[in-house]
């Protein structure tokens, strides 16, 4: 129901109330003999009421007073800021339908002016009553009449042919672009082609469309990254052992490089005696690569710009196919599944995939001093209580370097992956655990780190744990709550769960229970 009220002799302050009929119409205004004559803030119409008034705004302007005083939680000073703002400046509706900020909240629109029957409205009250399953509904009910529903989806129309003009330049522009590299690749993803091919799986990284998973190819596109992998030891000369140290094996043979970045890994191949490599990347880094691979007089690398589960290779299957894909926990960012759609769509009948195996392992560990700074922490800063931060930092795993000094328990592996032999539900496991403690301690988190093997006539493997030389890969660190005191000789028993995440095909979601506690932990 409406109501009024009267403030200190001036004119009457109408309360609105904002129940919904059930015949479909909008506000009941039970206070119409004393509504005024409301001119629009925008326009020159005279509307009935402010109440009409506000209707109007929505269905002739697009501009909803209940959206902007919900968006920048406008209290009454602020409205009354903003009608003489727009007063003033004669201000024009399309400032307020784009409003990122309430720019009219200066303390110089609250000096009074002529009298404005806007003004006059209850805008602390506006909107309280109505029920939020209806808000979406709102404009539909705001409409006077067919006409104004007409005027509205002509209006929107318009709207929308704009934004499809925009869309469809910005397709010319990017098929200019595209048509510009060609004379720099050796092919271009060919769309149709694409469709045709039959994805390895919905749940893999190929599924993604490309547009979206363009922040993961533009993230390899920086020098920095690549000087970080180059500069990991490790990393590089575990591939180049492997490459260049079964020279023989790879003599005459034709390789496929799947992400190959610099072509580091291409060139390695081609010095070992490859016939022929095609090095392929989505990612922008690829220019470079090929200006690297010139410099140093490699004529038998092709460069492919594209993404491979979409792209056409100008070799159909090949003796061999290399890739530096891990990623921390060895399977984040998900490059495994490009690697299975290479294997079973490029490989050749009895290829070989380097590295050919990998494993996952979790250790005990107990940094205290660690524990302290990130998880602790936060039960007394500068003397308050923000423990309701612990939640949050336990959520994620943490990318960090595990001190060998600190490790309490022998490593168990928790899953062993034969790369020939995988599939792309490769993520998704479960593996109940039992470490053997090797010294007394407080232990902290569990700690997972990988292997890599290269089952070739001269092996060559590598790994990220805490007691090897350290990589760029680190540890993975899933912290508990609370330290937890440990006995040498105890059996520590738990369940590990990884899953790939819903939210992110390359992410990853895991479970570990364990002291009678169950944490989970993203990765991403």
């Amino acid at each position: 129901m409406d109501s009024e009220e009267t403030t200190n002799g001036g004119p009457p302050v109408i309360k609105m109330d904002q129940d919904w009929n059930s015949d479909g119409d909008d506000w009941s205004e039970e206070a119409d003999d004393d509504a005024e004559p409301t001119k629009c803030l925008f326009c020159e119409e005279v509307s009935p009421s402010v109440e009409s008034a506000i209707k109007h705004l929505q269905v002739k302007h697009r501009v909803d007073l209940l959206e902007l005083k919900r968006k920048f939680l406008m209290d009454c000073y602020s409205y009354i800021k903003m009608i003489n703002y727009i007063r003033i400046n004669k201000s024009q509706d399309s400032e307020f339908r784009n409003a990122d900020t309430p720019f009219w909240d200066d303390k110089k629109y609250l000096k009074p002016g002529d009298y404005e029957p806007w003004l006059t409205f209850d805008f602390e009250s506006f909107g309280e009553n109505i029920p939020a399953s209806q808000e979406k509904q709102k404009l539909v009910y705001a409409f006077d009449d067919f006409e104004s529903m007409k005027a509205l989806v002509l209006r929107l129309e318009d709207e929308l042919k704009d934004k499809n003009t925009l869309l469809q330049q910005a397709a010319q522009d990017i098929g200019t672009m595209r048509s510009g590299f060609q004379n720099l690749v050796e092919k271009e993803p060919n769309p149709e082609t694409a469709d045709s091919k039959s994805k390895e799986s919905g749940n893999s990284v190929g599924s993604i469309p490309l547009e979206r998973d363009s922040n993961y190819f533009s993230s390899y596109s920086h020098y920095g990254i690549h000087h970080e992998m180059l500069s990991d030891e490790v990393r590089t000369s575990s591939y180049r052992d492997a490459l260049l140290g079964n020279a023989e094996f790879l003599k005459g043979k034709t390789v496929l490089d799947v992400g190959c970045g610099t072509s580091i890994l291409s060139m390695f191949a081609s010095k070992a005696g490859a016939e022929v490599v095609v090095a392929i990347d989505n990612s922008d880094i690829i220019y470079q690569a090929m200006e690297i691979s010139k410099t140093n007089n490699f004529e038998n690398i092709k460069f492919v710009k594209g993404r491979l589960e979409d792209t056409e290779l100008p070799i159909d299957r090949f003796d061999v196919i290399v890739s530096e894909w891990m990623g921390y926990f060895l399977i984040f960012e998900g490059m495994l599944d490009s690697i299975i759609y290479a294997r079973d769509k490029h490989l050749k009948l009895g290829g070989t995939l380097l590295p050919n195996r990998c494993n996952i392992s979790i250790v005990g560990h107990g940094d205290e001093a660690r524990h302290q700074h990130y998880i602790s922490y936060w039960k007394d800063v500068y003397g308050f209580d923000m423990s309701c931060m612990q939640k949050e930092v336990l959520r994620e795993a943490m990318i960090d370097i595990a001190k060998p000094e600190f490790v309490l328990t022998e490593p168990v592996v928790i899953v062993d992956y034969d790369l020939m032999k995988v599939d792309v539900n490769y993520s998704n496991f479960s593996f109940n655990f039992n470490l053997l403690v090797l010294k007394d301690g407080r232990m902290t988190s569990i700690v997972g780190y990988f292997d890599t093997f290269f089952d070739l006539p001269n092996k060559v493997w590598f790994s990220t744990s805490p007691e090897a030389k350290t990589t760029h890969w680190k540890q993975v660190t899933f912290f508990f709550k609370d330290p937890v005191d440990v006995k040498k000789n105890d059996q520590i028993k738990g369940t590990i769960t990884c899953k790939r995440s819903i939210r992110d095909k390359r992410s990853l979601t895991v479970r570990i229970k364990i002291f009678d506690k169950d944490y989970t932990y993203n990765l991403d």
